[in-house]
């Protein structure tokens, strides 16, 4: 299982307030579709509005593979220059 923590505004809005979840997925595509599986609409705001963290390193690739174990942190972009 992947443990998945979600920084607000996302537990709010999609998860009625649980910002931790564990679920069971191979890559981050995965789990962002396991957890929109959870609360329909995640995977679109995932893509537009939150960076990733596996393991507390950055990622961008999708299709970066989790292992059992793993910690994603998902948190909401912020705006800059």
């Amino acid at each position: 299982m992947v443990r998945v923590i979600l920084t607000p505004p996302f537990p709010a809005e999609f998860f009625g307030g649980q910002d931790e979840h564990e679920v069971s997925a191979g890559d981050v595509f995965a789990l962002v579709r396991a957890l929109d599986a959870i609360a329909p609409g995640f995977a679109l705001a995932a893509d537009s509005r939150a960076a990733i963290a596996v393991n507390g390193v950055a990622i961008t690739a999708w299709d970066t593979p989790l292992d059992p174990g793993t910690e994603v942190l998902f948190v909401t972009r912020i705006a800059g220059g």
